[in-house]
């Protein structure tokens, strides 16, 4: 079983807008993951008035939670099966790279400049997150890289208009 973590909670500040509004927002990464047979899909929305802006199961932060590293270490104890995490700024994301990472058995895609994109991690069922040094990349240091090829520019996020 492979559970979706949609991250939906960020205040969004330098976006200037609601990213998880936006017409390739959580909406479309819903349909996206519907596309893809994802068997569960869990939008964590940030604060528990968000709750209502989105369909399907979601999960406000815990309170005794104050980053998204402690929400990410807190949602992993709740679920079994295999993790696949999607920020809400997944513009580019599309059916292919879903499918692939879906597919790699594990490990933190590579955008097109190289650079790991933790927050499209695959976690394998029997992978455990790291120990987190107060940083969300350090949960997934010891996943593998995902080379993604031609899929490389679907591993994008987006933070300024």
């Amino acid at each position: 079983m492979v559970t979706v973590f949609i991250l939906a909670g960020g205040k969004s500040r330098r976006m200037g807008q609601d990213k998880a509004m936006m017409e390739r927002g959580v909406g479309y990464l819903h349909t996206l993951t519907n596309l893809c047979d994802v068997d569960r899909v869990i939008t964590l929305c940030g604060e528990g008035f968000r709750q209502s802006l989105f369909e399907g199961e979601t999960w406000p932060d815990p309170e005794s939670c104050h980053s998204l590293c402690e929400v990410l270490q807190w949602a992993f104890t709740q679920i079994k099966g295999a993790v696949q995490l999607i920020p809400c700024d997944s513009f580019q994301l599309e059916v292919d790279g879903l499918k692939y990472l879906l597919a790699s058995k594990g490990g933190v895609p590579l955008d097109e400049n190289g650079r790991r994109q933790p927050l499209l991690a695959h976690c394998p069922a029997d992978w455990k997150l790291d120990e987190s040094a107060g940083k969300v990349s350090s949960l997934f240091s010891s996943l593998r890289n995902l080379e993604m090829g031609h899929l490389a520019t679907q591993m994008n996020n987006f933070n300024t208009p």
